[in-house]
C-alpha cells in the first residue's frame, strides 16, 4: 500500500473547450457557455462521482430546462402553440446546419475558463476541479448581485 497523494487529473484547456463545443452542437446551441463546460466535465469520473450525477440526467435535467417557459411570474403559464413549436423546431435544424467548425465561447464562459486557469503556472491547464469550482463561485457572485435588496 502506498501512501502517495492522487493529483487530479489535469486537462488542457482546449480540450475542455472541444468537449463544451460538442456539447453545444449536440443541443444545437451557436455557442458554448457554462452550461456546456459544466456537461463537458461529466466525462471525467470525478465530477459524476463528486456530484453523484451522470452525464446522462445531466443533459435531461438541462434540456427540461429549455422545454420550461420563462415567466417572470411564477403562477402565469405561457401558452404553447403547436405553430411555434414546429417553428421552433425548424430554428433549431436551421442552426445545426449553419454551424461551424468552431463555434464561439460566450464571454461567462471565457471568464470562469481563465480564472480557473489562474492559480496554475502554466495556465494551459486546469482540472476538472478548479474548472468546476469556478463555475459555482460565479455563478453564486452573480446570484448574490442580481437577488441582493438595495440598501436604503
Amino acid at each position: 500500500m502506498t501512501t502517495e497523494s492522487v493529483e487530479p487529473a489535469t486537462l488542457h484547456g482546449w480540450a475542455i473547450c472541444l468537449r463544451a463545443s460538442e456539447e453545444a452542437r449536440r443541443r444545437g446551441d451557436r455557442r458554448y457557455g457554462t452550461d456546456h463546460i459544466l456537461l463537458a466535465l461529466f466525462e471525467e469520473p470525478s465530477i459524476e462521482a463528486l456530484l453523484g450525477v451522470s452525464l446522462q440526467q445531466a443533459r435531461l435535467a438541462l434540456e427540461s430546462l429549455d422545454r420550461k417557459p420563462w415567466v417572470p411570474w411564477a403562477w402565469v403559464s405561457a401558452p404553447t402553440h403547436p405553430i411555434g413549436d414546429a417553428r421552433r423546431a425548424e430554428e433549431a435544424e436551421n442552426q445545426r446546419r449553419r454551424a461551424k467548425d468552431r463555434l464561439r465561447i460566450t464571454p461567462a464562459a471565457k471568464k470562469v475558463l481563465e480564472q480557473a486557469s489562474k492559480p496554475n503556472r502554466r495556465r494551459l491547464y486546469v482540472t476538472a476541479q478548479q474548472v468546476l469550482a469556478q463555475i459555482l463561485t460565479s455563478n453564486h457572485q452573480i446570484l448574490r448581485r442580481h437577488c441582493s435588496a438595495p440598501s436604503a
